[in-house]
């Protein structure tokens, strides 16, 4: 008892330390007619549903409280081909716009159409940034070994590290003007080491940062860890497997 009461304590300490996003958008059909009460799950890449919501009689629809991470989007309505957005990125304090269209499916036929998620280069609130969900990290070379100052040299061109390796210069800038967060937790110096395998995600900001990280006039490097829940579903889609 006292075991699973662990395991329930270090799991509320991971979600209030978590940074989370909004998924906001449009559900229409192919005449630009809005579209009510159509079914949206957002799942894990292994077909788990995490999350959920349907879209108001104007066709739109707002699912608060996502972990930042990367996540399948599946659109769902009887009468519809059934549509799923993969690897859509779902980044810390900010919203995320996705706007899809369904297709009739006395049209097309029963259908499952699947689509890629465009990741956006220029912020809609203002700045410019890149993120690497944990899929994308397992290709990165710098991504072994967990150190984050690496893997931010290792995702963009223009930012190079100090002889010494302890500082990172986005353009130009200072040193000690980087910011960092740690699910939702600031950290200017000691960056802690991460191994891979624990990261949601790492996005960068290199100019023009929103006014929730608006107090460096370096750069701003925002760390997700993967949520107790997203471990679980992990672990357990690699023992079916087995």
């Amino acid at each position: 008892m006292l075991g699973c009461f662990g395991i329930l304590f270090l799991s509320l300490i991971t979600a209030q330390g978590q940074s989370f996003g909004t998924l906001y958008g449009h559900v229409k059909s192919p005449h630009e007619e809005s579209i009510p009460g159509v079914m949206i799950t957002i799942e894990t890449g292994d077909g788990h549903a995490l999350f959920g919501g349907a879209t108001d009689p104007d066709g739109q629809y707002r699912i608060n409280a996502i972990t930042a991470g990367s996540y399948d989007v599946r659109f769902k309505m009887q009468g519809k081909s059934e549509l799923m957005k993969r690897g859509v990125v779902i980044n810390p304090d900010k919203i995320t716009i996705l706007n899809v269209i369904l297709q009739d499916s006395s049209l097309m036929g029963a259908t499952l159409d699947i689509e890629d998620y465009a990741i956006p280069l220029i912020d809609p609130d203002g700045g410019t940034f890149t993120t690497l969900t944990a899929k994308e990290m397992k290709h990165l070379p710098s991504a072994h070994g967990g150190d984050i100052k690496r893997m931010v040299i290792g995702m963009l061109s223009d930012v190079k590290a100090s002889p010494n390796g302890e500082e990172l210069y986005f353009r130009g800038s200072r040193a000690g003007s980087v910011l960092y967060f740690i699910d939702g937790v600031k950290i200017r110096e000691n960056v802690p080491n991460i191994p891979s395998s624990g990261i949601a995600s790492i996005s960068v900001y290199t100019g023009g940062m929103p006014a929730t990280y608006g107090d460096t006039t370096g750069g701003v490097v925002v760390i997700n860890t993967k949520s107790f829940t997203q471990e679980y579903y992990q672990k357990l889609n690699a023992k079916n497997k087995k």
